[in-house]
């Protein structure tokens, strides 16, 4: 199994685009509305971060006057985990971006710069200079401008797994530097490139699970995490396993935070009326304290790496779903739960900051950080 899109982010766009055709008719609609009241088109904006000293200046430690600049295209856990989290433990100046609108409580105790600029690399060139760049991809608005930058620049884009890969990950970016999960997961996404480097460091968003143990009761009420906005699958393979599964086994399902289209919330209102109850979804994850359901979300492998059961159900789901389960190692649901994905004993934010922030003269390596993996694509 590979990514159907390993190099062309043109066609994952269109794919992505095809399976949201009603969303993007909304969209045009209030373009439309809001052209006919004589708005003016909203010019796409960032927000630019810098970290500053109590007095007010830039950091600049260790002689390094050039920051790492940081994508910022989420505020999720799985995104601040992934890039965010790396923060505290850098030793450089570091300069962050996310889209305007994205709202991110950066870590540490240093006070944040912030302005806005136009979403574009020109402007973010001339505000910040960067040595590096760190994204989740440049499938995204900041993560496409930092590659941009990294491009121009010939500079290092690390991009960060966040999530569990699906065979529609987005591409790549061009030359860049993956830090994976695990080697299964690099061999993956890298889907037999030879521009792309790759580094194990493991997930941060799993290493911060294992340390946040969650017991379980016996007779605890299964929760089912809804998926009815991915674009992998459609909502018969999605819905038609939540629908089946709270019914079959009076569960509770947890709807995805992204479930606010028209036709989401149509299927929850069915589904209560056939008397299926909702799971609260202002308690964070990580204090779900029931066993956990799901097709293919991350969530199962937080549960499994908290301690608690956790399984995958999808009755209908095509092969690739089931490759997926044995890549992670998810357990079908009626037998043994998921075990832990192993995460080794090393804080994976520490090994990534080793990786992309190494002190002037000093090469990434094995004083600051994993190996490179080898084999096509990787450091020897």
């Amino acid at each position: 199994m590979a990514l159907k899109y390993p190099r062309s982010m043109e066609d994952w766009a269109a794919w992505q685009a095809s399976r949201q055709r009603m969303r993007r008719a909304k969209h045009r609609v209030a373009g439309a509305v809001d052209s006919l009241r004589g708005a003016e088109p909203e010019i796409p904006r960032v927000t630019l971060y810098r970290r500053v000293s109590a007095d007010g200046d830039l950091l600049v430690e260790d002689g390094r006057t050039k920051p790492l600049l940081i994508a910022l295209d989420s505020a999720s856990p799985t995104s601040i985990a992934s890039v965010a989290d790396v923060i505290p433990y850098t030793r450089g100046d570091v300069a962050g971006l996310a889209p305007k609108g994205v709202e991110v409580e950066l870590p540490g105790a240093e006070d944040w710069s912030r302005r806005d600029l136009p979403a574009d690399v020109g402007a973010v060139l001339t505000s910040v200079d960067p040595y590096a760049v760190m994204s989740l991809g440049a499938h995204l608005r900041a993560g496409a401008l930092a590659d941009g930058i990294a491009q121009k620049l010939g500079v290092p884009h690390y991009v960060v797994q966040h999530g569990a890969l699906t065979p529609y990950a987005p591409p790549l970016p061009e030359n860049a530097h993956l830090l994976a999960w695990t080697q299964a997961d690099a061999d993956f996404w890298r889907s037999g490139r030879d521009d792309v480097q790759t580094t194990v460091v493991g997930s941060q968003l799993l290493w911060r699970a294992g340390h946040e143990t969650t017991a379980v009761p016996a007779d605890a009420t299964p929760v089912f995490l809804g998926q009815l906005h991915g674009a992998e699958l459609p909502r018969w393979v999605t819905g038609g396993a939540a629908q089946k599964f709270c019914l079959q086994h009076d569960a509770m399902y947890r709807p995805h935070p992204s479930e606010t289209d028209v036709l989401s919330r149509l299927q929850h209102q069915v589904w209560q009326r056939r008397g299926i109850e909702f799971a609260p979804t202002d308690v964070p994850l990580r204090q779900v304290a029931e066993p956990v359901v799901a097709v293919f979300s991350t969530g199962i492998l937080e549960a499994a790496a908290r301690g608690g059961p956790a399984w995958a159900y999808a009755p209908r789901a095509p092969r690739w779903v089931h490759e997926f389960w044995e890549r992670y190692g998810m357990k079908p649901y009626g037998g043994d739960p998921t075990p832990a994905l192993p995460i080794g004993t090393g804080e994976p934010a520490v090994a990534i900051a080793g990786l992309v922030d190494p002190l002037p003269g000093e090469e990434p390596g094995p004083s600051a950080g994993p190996v490179p993996s080898a084999g096509p694509g990787g450091a020897e």
